[in-house]
């Protein structure tokens, strides 16, 4: 039965992703004024979540593997995080030569230039999708997919252990998946296709519950790789994708309410990270 509730548990939070669903009836110029808060709030979930969320819980379960002989020691594991970091740098350089002139062929955003005013001159975004909201997906579907095994694993050891990650999960994606839409709008899809990828992405948890079901004993070495992986891979897209899109801005009062969010999203993960962590 564990494993049961477990697959539904996972189902109901990856629904967390159609959390943009109450962002589509928004008007465009309405939803472009907020789509740089929405940025500068996922810049900062994002990091806060690699440095202080996925490296470490990679480096418990190296504790948990050296308790047991394992012998691994701390410099393999961040060979890991910045094989991650370069591996997501190579996906990008790919992105950038075969999608880089990709266009949307439905409705183009725009970015407004005064938020505060709402009257400012209309910049062109451009019509291609960015590479930074692919990678933004590939990163948001290895996340989801830990978060399916930590899951799963939490039920198979008790269904009082499965509620409690539950709670810590649902409360580090919730915020996750708002900042995540607004980066796919951001980056060039339209509304509709960012609601149906980011499900997309919600939905690989799945997979990651399907995995550790199948391959639960020797989960904790495939937990820390996987979780060092999506660290340096997540430290990429926070650090070298999202963080040049903020430094763009050049209103003084729009970059002040940028850094401000920035910190917001930073200081939540961080926050729910100590309140409520995974293990």
């Amino acid at each position: 039965m564990d494993p049961l509730l477990g697959f539904l548990t996972i189902f109901l939070i990856g629904c967390l992703s159609l959390t943009g669903l109450f962002m589509i009836s928004l008007k465009e110029k309405t939803l472009d004024r907020i789509l740089f808060i929405l940025v500068a709030f996922a810049t900062g979930s994002i990091l806060a979540t690699a440095l202080f969320d996925l490296i470490p819980e990679s480096l418990h379960h190296l504790e948990e593997l050296n308790a047991e002989g394992a012998g691994i020691t701390e410099a393999f594991l961040f060979s890991i995080v910045i094989s991650g970091f370069v591996v997501f740098f190579i996906i990008e350089r790919f992105i950038y030569w075969f999608h880089g002139h990709a266009h949307e062929h439905e409705s183009q955003m725009v970015c407004y230039d005064d938020l505060t005013e709402g009257s400012g001159k209309i910049l062109d975004r451009g019509e291609s999708v960015k590479s930074f909201a692919l990678l933004n997906l590939i990163g948001d579907g290895l996340h989801n997919f830990l978060d399916g095994i930590i899951i799963m694993v939490a039920f198979l050891s008790g269904p009082a252990t499965g509620f409690v990650i539950t709670l810590a999960v649902i409360f580090h994606e919730f915020p996750q998946e708002i900042g995540d839409f607004g980066i796919l709008i951001y980056g060039g899809f339209t509304k509709k296709k960012a609601l149906i990828f980011n499900f997309i992405s919600g939905m690989i948890a799945l997979l990651g519950g399907l995995v550790a079901v199948l391959f639960s004993s020797p989960l904790e070495m495939f937990n820390m790789f996987f979780l060092a992986f999506s660290g340096g891979g997540f430290l990429y897209i926070a650090s070298t994708e999202l963080m040049p899109e903020l430094t763009k801005e050049k209103n003084l009062k729009k970059s002040v309410i940028q850094a401000l969010i920035f910190m917001c999203g930073l200081f939540l993960i961080i926050f729910l990270v100590i309140l409520l962590p995974h293990e």
